[in-house]
Order: structure tokens, then sequence, then C-alpha cells
């Protein structure tokens, strides 16, 4: 600042990313990464007549891309940037940030404010969340869910929170024999769930329902799971009070239910921002403006003990950062 003015340089980078985030979620969208992952370079004229675009708003997508390096553009060519792969697989967590709960942080304003906390005051796009939670799962996490599996055994699953149904059809898809059942509160998420079971032909075996998981006990779909998975929700079932005791109805509600791997993330071990992973600040900034408890994972392991179950092993995964799958069974080996 050698002439006294600010130069606005922090402000200019932080304004450019947002920019670029965003274009990385419409890059998706409209099929830039699966278009330089099926060649090595697009010519713009080429694709925005062929895809039916508005050719100048397809470069400024592009130019935005291409401040983050995920795309190098000369004049009409466009080829595959020093960060593709990298946002290439994360682009599921971009858009869970700008699509799933974009409409949530551009009203942050307000509800931090406790007289706008009233009503139906969060807003997202649960079919927008489901989707890019499918492509986290598998991209970053369904790798570990499916080696954990295979050293169990078990003839029917239930998802709790199962979004767009991907975790069970890949279940049925592996095993003929099994059947599955999935529950979702969010009408979107069911809605794009079915359509993806009626698609892989799968309706005779997965079973996808509307409703609360948290009530399981209504909903005979679910009486003889005995392998039950709850990815990313977990912390849905808090106050402490509440899942304690939850934990101790599963375990009353399904008899057969011999295996609960309860995937979720945990909150940072403190509140320093400095170098903070990719999603964590997303994550726990949503989720404090919708008013839930995000526990530590030390938190988790005590419920288990109360509730009557035994965590045999803990899978940590790196991408989403502070998620691990708990393995647990019943503490009296029932």
């Amino acid at each position: 600042m050698s002439d006294g003015t600010i130069a606005f340089d922090r402000s200019a980078q932080i304004f450019n990313s947002s920019i670029a985030t965003w274009a990385v979620s419409a890059a998706w969208d409209v099929g830039i990464f699966r278009a330089l992952t099926e060649a090595d370079q697009i010519d713009i004229p080429w694709y925005a007549k062929n895809e039916e675009m508005h050719e100048p708003s397809l470069r400024a997508l592009l130019r935005a891309l291409s401040y983050a390096d995920v795309v190098e553009v000369d004049f009409d060519r466009v080829t595959r940037g020093a960060t593709f792969e990298e946002f290439s697989r994360s682009k599921g967590l971009l858009q869970w940030l700008t699509k799933g709960y974009g409409s949530l942080f551009q009203r942050m304003g307000d509800v931090v404010y406790e007289k706008h906390r009233t009503g139906d005051f969060i807003q997202r796009d649960s079919s927008a969340v489901s989707i890019a939670c499918r492509d986290a799962n598998d991209v970053f996490m369904d790798a570990a869910f499916t080696a954990v599996l295979e050293t169990l055994d078990f003839s029917v699953a239930a998802d709790l929170g199962c979004g767009s149904g991907e975790r069970l059809i890949q279940l049925a898809k592996r095993d003929p024999s099994l059947k599955c059942v999935g529950i979702d509160i969010a009408a979107g998420a069911i809605e794009v769930g079915t359509k993806a079971v009626a698609e892989n032909g799968l309706q005779d075996r997965v079973t996808l329902v509307q409703g609360d998981a948290r009530k399981l006990g209504d909903y005979p779909e679910f009486a003889d799971v005995e392998l039950m998975a709850s990815f990313l929700m977990g912390h849905d079932f808090w106050p402490r009070e509440n899942c304690v005791e939850l934990f101790r109805q599963f375990r009353k509600q399904l008899p057969n239910l011999k295996h609960f791997l309860l995937c979720d993330t945990h909150r940072h071990p403190d509140d320093a921002t400095s170098d903070l992973p990719l999603f964590t600040m997303g994550f726990e900034t949503a989720h404090a403006l919708m008013g839930q408890y995000i526990p530590t994972r030390s938190e988790w392991e005590s419920v288990f003990e109360e509730s009557g179950w035994k965590c045999v092993r803990q899978h940590v995964y790196s991408t989403p950062a502070n998620t691990v799958i708990f393995q647990l069974e019943r503490a009296d080996g029932e």
C-alpha cells in the first residue's frame, strides 16, 4: 500500500474464487468434466453449437474455471488444466455447497438473527444434495464401505438417510439374493432414488420409503433388517440424550439387526480457520445455521457404550475430513 490506498488483493482472490466455485458446479451440470475426460480438448464454438448453448456464457464459465486452473483456454480451444483431476473428484462436494445449500448460505445474514429462525427457515435443495452426496460417496467413500461389508454376513440391508438410493442399488447389484430398504425424509431424494431403482430394474429387491429414520418402528419394511447403515446423517439424531435412546430403540425394534455401520463427519477439533481441509468449514457452518449440533468423535464413542453398542472398529477417511465409519455390534452379543 505504497500510495496509502487498499490494494484489495485478498478480496479479489476470494471474489474470483467464489465465481470459480460456482463454475465447477456448473461444469459438472453441462458436461465439461465428462467431455474433457473423454477427449483431450474441446472446440468452444463447436461445443456450444452441439449442446445448444449460449457461447458467451460458456466462455465466461470456462474463464472462471481457468482461474482455478481447472482448464486452459487458448482462443477456441479448451484443454485440461493442472487441477482438472482434483476438481473432477471433488465436484460433488462443491455442488453440495453451491446448489445444495446455496439458498441457506445466501440467507446467512438473516438466519443469524433469532427472529428469522422460525417456521421453515432452512432452505436447501434436497435433490441437489442427494446427487452431490452420491458423487462424493462414489469417489471418496464407497470403496471402504464395500471392504467392510465383505467381512459381514447379512441378507437384508437398510440405509438410513438413503438419499439417491445409490448405496442400496450397488449392494443389490453385487448380491442378487440381497433385499434392501432405505428411508429418507426428503421427498426430492426419494424421487431421485425411486427413479434410479426403476432404471436398474430392482423394484422387487430395493424399497425406498419417505419417512423419519428416528421412527423405524412405524415402518414394517425394516422388521427383518440384519445390517443397517447410516451415512452422513448421524448428527440428525442428536441431542445426545435423544441419540442414546434412539440407538437403544434400534436394538429393540430391529430384533434381527446384527451390524450397524454409522458413518458421520464429526466436529473439527478446534475453531482455527487456517489450513482447514476440504468440506469442513462448509459442513460445520451449514449445520450451525440450521441449528444442528455436530458431535466430536469422543462424544460419539460415549453414545455407543451407553446405548448398548460396541464399536469393534473405526474406518477413517481423509476426504471428507473428520469422517469415520463406526463399525458397531450389539454389546451384549445378542
